[in-house]
């Protein structure tokens, strides 16, 4: 910073300098008109001309170049002026045309000029103090803008991500109530066939050399067993349907699930597998997992007329991951078991309706709409998701399962007699149904097998018989009155924990209710070598000693 002299006319210029060196101020000395003016900048301490120079220098530039300041710029300027510089026709015509001017009048006195200029000086820095903090206050002003687009940018995200989560809740709960009514549907639907089927059962319990009865008997049968095998896709849609949960190691489990998809997919599609190393065991039902695969290859291949490739892929998740969107709702470990097709993919439209039952663009009679419903109700009875991604370039649809920790014990199988016979002649069936058809089928049928059955409507009219003469209790989940079929095995458990129990269903309700309940399962409609099977199981763990229900004690014995 600088003070600026023009002084072109005797030792004025010398005297100025003089002055200004001894208050320590730096002088630049000019001798012409023009650099004078130009050096009138945002960097000078003041301005000191003499009247001669001022007359020198071209008005409507100088005023210009003041003019051009910055808004916290007004440069003082002294101006040292005989008296008669007052007078008209004098140095006031460019005073007029300046802004901060101090003017002083010769014969100099050194103690005025000093005092003039160090008010200019005191008023300079006070200017450059504004500067500094004009500055400072738009280094902060640029700062806050730069902060408010990073949060306008991080809440347009958070709103995108949120408008993503309530869509999906929005989907799942429309799937959840479309869901509630397939298993109630399938519920109703499985009694009805639990009676064509357990009445074809009793057939051939009763007439085995009715040779002529054998080939409409099988046509009756296969078409149950479709019926029944549509009603577990509708029930694992609703998530109704209990699963055999044990631990799975996908790199041992993949390898030979993929052996059963290529025989589906054909010679045509080729079948790639793509598996992380050491991926993390999962606690599934396999079964329902290899069933949820199957349907996903069959859905590709219909898709691939042409041949192509399909890819199983398996790998560890560590979510919410932000590239899986569809997935925002699930918190930590997970794995991920997906299929990817090239294949003709699906409209958007299609695609948002891809998971309901029923749903398909095939033609008719080429499909039931229940793959895709089974394959979203696994996952999610699994305590996982499924989700799908289609484009023109083909169609992936991962089944996101979370991650188990520990090896469960494969529970031991009870081998069945060779003769039911030696267990079931004689054998005391109390059975709990609500339906009559089924009912009388079930009676049929242990009757059929050698056993004494009586019946109980409700669970309320079992808990209320003789149970001391009772062998076996063969019950419905699903019945009218306050304690269903579960809650009364679980009263069981704690009167007579060595009475066998069997439960049957074709909706249960809340699969998780059969945890922590020791009794046997069989699906409706059930077939004679299932029902062998349970009751056999059941019976054998009483006769271990490994007690009947949920609260058995050890050592003790039925009455």
């Amino acid at each position: 910073m600088h003070a600026a002299l023009y002084a072109p006319v005797g030792r004025d210029a010398s005297v100025l300098s003089t002055v200004l060196a001894a208050v320590q101020l730096d002088s630049l000395v000019f001798t012409a008109a023009a650099p004078f003016i130009a050096a009138l900048d945002g960097d000078a301490l003041l301005a000191i001309v003499t009247e001669e120079g001022l007359m020198r220098c071209p008005a409507d530039k100088l005023a210009a170049q003041l003019r051009s300041q910055p808004l916290w710029s007004n440069i003082p300027i002294i101006v040292l002026a005989d008296a008669n510089s007052l007078l008209p026709g004098g140095a006031t015509g460019v005073l007029e045309k300046l802004g901060n001017v101090t003017l002083i009048t010769r014969p100099l006195r050194r103690e005025e000029l000093l005092l003039a200029i160090l008010s200019a000086h005191r008023t300079r820095l006070l200017q450059f103090q504004v500067r500094d903090q004009l500055q400072q206050l738009s280094e902060h002003a640029a700062e806050l803008e730069r902060r408010v687009d990073e949060r306008t940018a991080a809440l347009a995200h958070e709103v995108r991500e949120r408008r993503q989560v309530e869509a999906s809740l929005a989907e799942s709960r429309r799937l959840e109530s479309l869901g509630r009514l397939t298993g109630g549907v399938a519920h109703d639907f499985n009694n009805l066939l639990q009676v064509i089927s357990g009445a074809t059962q009793v057939i051939r319990l009763m007439g085995r050399d009715l040779n002529l009865l054998q080939k409409p008997l099988d046509s009756i049968m296969r078409a149950t067993e479709q019926a029944a095998r549509l009603t577990q896709q509708l029930l694992a849609f609703a998530r109704r349907q209990p699963m055999q949960n044990a631990m799975v190691r996908l790199d041992e489990q993949l390898p030979a699930t993929g052996q059963l998809l290529r025989h589906s997919l054909g010679k045509q599609i080729k079948l790639e597998l793509d598996i992380e190393p050491a991926p993390w065991p999962v606690k599934t039902d396999l079964a329902q997992l290899e069933i949820a695969l199957l349907n996903l290859a069959i859905n590709a291949r219909d898709a691939m007329p042409r041949g192509g490739t399909v890819t199983l892929l398996a790998r560890n998740l560590d979510l919410p991951a932000f590239d899986l969107p569809e997935l925002a709702g699930l918190r930590g470990h997970y794995v991920e078991v997906a299929l990817r097709d090239e294949g003709e993919g699906m409209t958007e439209a299609v695609a948002r309706q891809a998971f309901e039952p029923f749903f398909t663009t095939k033609p008719l009679g080429k499909g039931t709409g229940l793959g895709l419903s089974q394959v979203y109700g696994y996952a999610q009875q699994s305590g996982g998701m499924a989700y799908l991604r289609s484009s023109p370039a083909g169609t992936l649809v991962g089944i996101v399962l979370p991650r188990g920790d520990e090896e469960q014990p494969a529970q031991p199988s009870v081998a069945p007699p060779a003769d039911p016979a030696e267990i079931f002649a004689g054998l005391r069936v109390l059975c709990v149904e609500d339906d009559a058809l089924v009912a009388e089928v079930a009676v049929a049928l242990f009757a059929a097998l050698g056993c004494m059955v009586c019946c109980a409507e409700n669970a309320e009219q079992a808990l209320s018989s003789d149970l001391d003469r009772i062998d076996l209790v063969f019950s419905d989940v699903r019945m009218p009155g306050k304690l269903d079929g579960v809650e009364m095995a679980r009263r069981l458990a704690r009167t007579h924990p060595r009475l066998p129990v069997v439960l049957a269903s074709g909706f249960i309700g809340e699969p998780d209710r059969l945890k922590g309940l020791v009794v046997e399962f069989v699906r409706k409609p059930y077939t004679t070598e299932m029902v062998v099977n349970a009751a056999c199981a059941a019976l054998a763990r009483a006769r271990s000693g490994d007690g009947a229900g949920a609260g058995a004690q050890p050592g003790e014995k039925r009455a």
